[in-house]
């Protein structure tokens, strides 16, 4: 259900359109276009109007469609928009009642830095998953672009996600604040989806200007004379709007700036990327009072997903005259939330162009802390399969044999159902256990879940046989072996942690 928001009043049709015209002009992305006019509609359809007002939108669209100069997403949405309206507005004489004025059962208000993870987590794991379940269960969402997800597929699955975590006003707008995650985190094709998501949950139509910053260091130049840790200056960078077009100004401190102009050459060349998707490259060294790198927009970037693997291209800031030959680096990039290696570089005129294919996804733990104190609600079907898991286990364990769980009917659960079986078999043993055994059984419980975490979460302790629980509950675990079983299973107890010890290296103790 889509929430009406308290001061929202019944605005003219003329007001509400020129209101998505504007946020049309302002899409970065094209291809999210029908997200737009979707929400866009939902939120008009919820606000009760009667069949007048319907009837006076669908004059003013013919105009627009008429009289104004269209790009072919814009006209396309607008089109489909007006059919929808003369066929359900207008010629079945339906109009809806007003939606409820009400957000129910919603959570407290997390704090400010507890938005961000949880923004990264709903963007690059939640949603993913989310949008797999929605097409395997049928639905049409329209064709993807370049092969990827479905664009509307994409919306239905974060309002699904939202309305399930059960947010409040509050948090929503909280949401849609500058700076919670940066371009390593997030593609700005997921961003300007849940943008339109949230504002159609809060009943609203306006929106904000999209952000530019903030911005993200791509990569710089082997002979670079710019200092180590550079990429924090790049997080402190402004965006500036000259006569003469766009900059990005990232501060150099005067000391930095004294050492890059005594090297001959000066060299400073890099590449940036900020939150609307624009790559930018560096231009020259602004000296004076304050000290900056200045960088020019070189374009947009965007995933194709027509192929196997995900790609990217990027410009590079080396020359190909300086280029060693070979298409090798320490580090993968990390970028939109995924890690990339590199593919290829293809030399254009005097630009250099890298070809980026996909690797992985961003690690959750490596974006997000396990410990946000924001806690998502299971769908029915998540607590079922651990469920299901847990009795399989006291089967196996009465039964003396691993049949249970093998005939699990989730048959990726079988794994990780066997390696706790060997962890719990291990406890009752009633050997005195060396602690490189239980390590090495905790290590394997993790790998295991690892391939189901993504849709499932970490194993909840609760299922945990008794008597592995009760092993870790009497001899409490070591400093290690604490962090490891933090890092396989939801819930562990606190009394775990409040007396564990750091002397003990050979036992479980």
């Amino acid at each position: 259900m889509f929430a009406l928001s308290q001061s929202r009043k019944v605005s003219d049709p003329q007001k509400e359109l020129d209101i998505l015209l504007a946020r049309m002009r302002q899409r970065l992305y094209p291809e999210t276009m029908p997200v737009l006019a979707s929400y866009w509609l939902k939120t008009v359809y919820s606000a009760g109007h009667q069949r007048a007002w319907w009837k006076e939108l669908n004059r003013l669209l013919k105009q627009v469609l008429r009289k104004q100069a269209l790009d072919d997403p814009s006209r396309e949405a607008l089109m489909d928009i007006q059919a929808w309206v003369q066929e359900t507005g207008l010629r079945s004489g339906k109009t809806p009642a007003a939606a409820a004025v009400k957000f129910e059962s919603v959570r407290a208000n997390p704090k400010a830095e507890r938005l961000a993870p949880y923004l990264r987590r709903l963007l690059n794991q939640w949603l993913l998953a989310e949008v797999a379940r929605l097409l395997i269960n049928g639905g049409e969402y329209g064709v993807a672009q370049d092969g990827g997800i479905p664009i509307l597929a994409a919306a239905k699955a974060l309002e699904r996600l939202l309305l399930r975590d059960r947010l409040s006003p509050v948090t929503l707008e909280m949401l849609l604040q500058p700076g919670l995650v940066s371009p390593r985190e997030a593609y700005p094709v997921d961003m300007e989806i849940l943008t339109d998501v949230v504002l159609a949950l809060l009943g609203r139509t306006s929106a904000r200007t999209p952000h530019v910053m903030p911005a993200t260091l791509l990569g710089v130049a082997g002979d670079s004379s710019l200092p180590r840790g550079y990429g924090e200056a790049v997080r402190q960078a402004s965006y500036v709007q000259t006569g003469e077009g766009d900059e990005v100004h990232v501060p150099v401190a005067a000391v930095e700036a004294s050492d890059i102009l005594k090297r001959d050459p000066v060299r400073i060349a890099s590449t940036i990327v900020t939150m609307d998707g624009r790559c930018w490259e560096s231009e020259s060294l602004q000296s004076g009072e304050q000290h900056y790198v200045i960088y020019k927009p070189a374009g947009r970037l965007r995933i194709d997903f027509s192929a196997d693997h995900a790609k990217l291209i990027v410009p590079w800031p080396d020359s190909p005259l300086q280029w060693p030959g070979s298409v090798q680096f320490r580090q993968p990039f990390e970028l939109f939330g995924r890690e990339w290696r590199e593919s290829s570089l293809e030399m254009e005129g005097d630009r250099a162009w890298l070809h980026l294919v996909f690797s992985r996804a961003l690690p959750v733990a490596e974006i997000q802390p396990e410990d946000m104190g924001f806690r998502r609600s299971h769908l029915a079907s998540v607590d079922m399969a651990w469920a299901a898991l847990e009795y399989a286990l006291a089967e196996s364990l009465d039964q003396k044999s691993g049949e249970p769980i093998e005939e699990l009917r989730r048959m990726d659960f079988i794994p990780v159902g066997r390696a706790m079986l060997g962890l719990a078999r291990l406890a009752r043993s009633g050997r005195l256990l060396k602690r490189e055994a239980i390590e090495t059984q905790l290590r394997s419980i993790r790998y295991l879940q690892s391939e189901i975490a993504m849709e499932y979460g970490r194993v909840p302790w609760r299922i945990l046989p008794a008597p592995a629980r009760s092993m870790f509950l009497k001899r409490r675990p070591d400093t290690g072996l604490l962090e490891l079983l933090h890092q396989v299973f939801d819930g562990v107890p606190e009394a775990l942690g409040e007396t564990a010890s750091e002397s003990s290296p050979s036992h479980a103790a």
